[in-house]
């Protein structure tokens, strides 16, 4: 008698599913197997017919997995990771490296900041950084261990398998401090060039909606279609931007960039998260870090908003 009477009889299937649920496409499960992607539906399609459950949600180019496909992929990654790390152990050791992918914005203006302490907490380990600009197309690839993004796409991320919620973006308009005077208030910051990092201004127009008199008289626009040429303008003094203050945290904490007292912080349409590709303890501790670094991050970001009078959701974080 079999010591394992529920699994399947073949694992092409269970190694099928795993492609699968890592990455949420049949199509792309179909490329890193090497076999096509009907066979890949064939084959989960036989897996839950062996087990008598439904573990794939089939959707029109996508696909969803059920509480049964959860627990499955939970338990088949644990496992496959524990081979790879068995077998990688007879090989001739490397060295260890830690790659994390991070949205450009975040990569120089947050993580930049954290590499001496990356590599205390670390010293075993190279620590590589890559920016990437498309963030959504990114999270297909297979060449980093943590992948921290921001996308519009809230929905498509929440509960999804290996994705960390992070932070939502911290919007108000900054601009540098050179250019401030003791009559400096909201309603001036206003009249100033308007530095956009986009060319449908999207971070202007929707802050602007939230306040109560906007100025009528028309204002000078630049865009950079980059925020950090966005910011490196603003902080030499080329006019205001709107953007997320916890990017500019340790500009507004050393008083080289200035957001106006009773300014409205706002949630912007984008929400950074987490992607992880690597299952170890130490990227799992990465992970932990980072949550614990953004929530000291945001307990500034209250602390300068009691100090500044700002409003809005800061306040919803409490």
């Amino acid at each position: 008698m079999t010591p394992y009477p529920s699994l399947p009889s073949s694992h092409n299937g269970l190694k099928a599913f795993e492609a699968a649920a890592r990455l949420m496409s049949f199509t792309l499960a179909a490329d890193e197997l090497h076999v096509t992607q009907s066979a890949i539906s064939r084959q989960i399609k036989q897996l839950e017919d062996e087990l008598s459950a439904s573990l794939v949600v089939r959707k029109h180019r996508a696909i969803e997995l059920t509480p049964q496909g959860h627990d499955l992929y939970r338990v088949l990654r644990e496992s496959y990771g524990n081979i790879e790390a068995v077998m990688a152990s007879w090989k001739d050791p490397k060295q260890k490296r830690i790659v994390i992918k991070a949205t450009l914005s975040f990569a120089t203006r947050v993580l930049i900041s954290k590499v001496r302490e990356l590599n205390e907490r670390y010293p075993d380990y190279e620590i590589v950084i890559v920016p990437v600009i498309e963030e959504d197309e990114a999270i297909n690839s297979s060449e980093y261990d943590l992948l921290i993004f921001h996308t519009r796409f809230k929905k498509r991320y929440d509960n999804a398998p290996d994705i960390t919620f992070l932070r939502e973006e911290f919007m108000a308009p900054v601009c540098s401090t050179n250019v401030i005077t003791e009559d400096t208030d909201l309603t001036s910051i206003l009249t100033m060039p308007r530095i956009h990092p986009t060319l449908d201004h999207h971070d202007w127009k929707v802050w602007l909606t939230d306040v109560e008199s906007p100025p009528k008289k028309p204002v000078r626009n630049t865009s950079f279609l980059s925020l950090d040429m966005a910011l490196s303008a603003c902080l030499s003094g080329e006019g205001v931007t709107v953007t997320d203050l916890l990017l500019v945290l340790k500009e507004l904490q050393r008083g080289f960039l200035y957001c106006p007292e009773h300014a409205k912080l706002q949630h912007s349409a984008w929400t950074y998260y987490i992607h992880q590709r690597t299952h170890t303890p130490v990227i799992d501790d990465i992970i932990d870090w980072l949550r614990e670094e953004t929530a000291k991050e945001i307990e500034l970001l209250k602390q300068l908003a009691l100090q500044y009078h700002w409003s809005g959701v800061i306040k919803a974080q409490d």
